[in-house]
C-alpha cells in the first residue's frame, strides 16, 4: 500500500521522518505530495494528479498535513481537490473540510459550542467598534489571528489602549478581528492527543519564565499526565465534533470546569512523545491503514 503525505514547502523535518518510518514499519510505502503540484482533470474519466503521479490509481490513502499558504483561490482549490479525492474513494486523513474547519478558529469554536462543549467567550468581527466594545466587556483579552499555529501572533493584554492599538492596526490591514476573553487557569494547560476513539497520550504544558503561552515550540515545558476519564471523553468528543480522525486538543482547567481552547488538525508531537514515550506516528499510520481496509 502507498500512503501519500501532503506538504507545502519543507518535507525534511522530524515529523515527516517519523511518519515515513511508521509507514515503512507497517509494510507500506510513503509518497510525498507537494501541494502546489496538484492537478484535477474533469473529463469523461476523472484524473487527479500530483505531477506525473495519478493519485486515484497509485495512492491508497492521503495524510493531509497542510493546505500551505496562498491566495483565496489557491486555498479554495486545494480544499476542494482533497474533497474530490475523498469523493473518488481515496481516504484523506484528516478529511478536507474537517481540516479546514479546524484551521479556522471561528469555525472551531462555534462547532464545539453547538456540540455542547464549553469554550471561551469570543467576538469575531470586521467591525472595529464591535471589537473595542468586546475589550471593554471582557477586560483582560486574548487577540488572535483567525488562522494561525504554534501561538504565533497571539497577544494577551488587560491594557485597553494597547488592545485598541493592536485592533486598529489589524483593522487597517483588512484582517478579521478575533477577541477572546482571557480565562483564569492554573499556570498550565493540557494537550490531549486523540487518535480514533482514544486519547493515546497527553501532557501538561507549562509556559517558559516570563511568558503566558505554553506552546512547546516557544520553550514551554511538557510533563506527561494520565487524564481523568472525564477529560479524555471531552477531548474525544471535541475531535469528533470537528470531524477529525486524529487531533491535538487543548484544554484549560477553569473554576467552572474544563474548557476547550483549540482543536488542531495537524498537531506536532515531538514534545509529547519525549515525555510520554508513545509511538504516536505508529498510532496515526495504523489508523490510516484501517481506513484503507474499510
Amino acid at each position: 500500500m502507498r500512503i501519500g503525505i501532503v506538504y507545502y514547502h519543507n518535507r525534511n523535518n522530524w515529523l515527516f521522518r517519523e511518519l515515513e518510518r511508521a509507514i515503512r514499519e507497517n509494510g507500506c510505502e510513503a509518497i510525498y505530495i507537494p501541494v502546489r503540484s496538484i492537478t484535477s482533470n474533469i473529463m469523461e474519466e476523472e484524473s487527479l494528479a500530483s505531477g506525473s503521479l495519478k493519485l486515484i490509481d497509485e495512492v491508497n490513502a492521503i495524510l493531509l498535513r497542510t493546505f500551505g499558504f496562498g491566495t483565496t483561490d489557491q486555498i479554495t482549490f486545494r480544499v476542494s481537490f482533497f474533497e474530490h479525492l475523498e469523493l473518488c474513494g481515496i481516504p484523506v486523513i484528516n478529511s478536507s473540510y474537517a481540516f479546514r474547519r479546524a484551521k479556522d478558529k471561528y469555525a472551531t469554536l462555534y462547532t464545539l459550542k453547538k456540540a455542547g462543549i464549553r469554550v471561551p467567550r469570543t467576538i469575531v468581527t470586521e467591525s472595529l467598534n464591535a471589537a473595542v466594545r468586546a475589550v471593554r466587556t471582557f477586560g483582560s483579552v486574548v487577540i488572535k489571528p483567525l488562522i494561525g499555529a504554534r501561538g504565533l501572533g497571539v497577544i494577551h493584554t488587560d491594557n485597553f489602549d494597547l488592545a485598541y492599538r493592536v485592533l486598529k492596526s489589524l483593522y487597517t490591514l483588512g484582517l478579521v478581528l478575533y477577541v477572546q476573553e482571557y480565562v483564569e487557569k492554573p499556570n498550565r494547560d493540557i494537550r490531549a492527543f486523540v487518535v480514533g476513539d482514544e486519547v493515546v497520550a497527553s501532557m501538561y504544558r507549562y509556559p517558559p519564565p516570563g511568558e503566558w503561552k505554553t506552546n512547546i515550540s516557544i520553550g514551554g515545558r511538557a510533563e506527561a499526565v494520565k487524564l481523568e476519564e472525564e477529560l479524555e471523553e471531552l477531548a474525544i468528543k471535541a475531535a469528533k465534533a470537528i470531524g477529525l480522525d486524529y487531533a491535538g486538543v487543548d484544554i484549560i482547567e477553569t473554576s467552572e470546569g474544563p474548557m476547550i481552547i483549540e482543536v488542531n488538525a495537524a498537531p506536532s508531537w515531538h514534545g509529547l512523545q519525549k515525555v510520554s514515550k508513545v509511538d504516536i506516528a505508529d498510532k496515526i499510520i495504523k489508523l490510516v491503514i484501517s481506513k484503507i481496509k474499510k
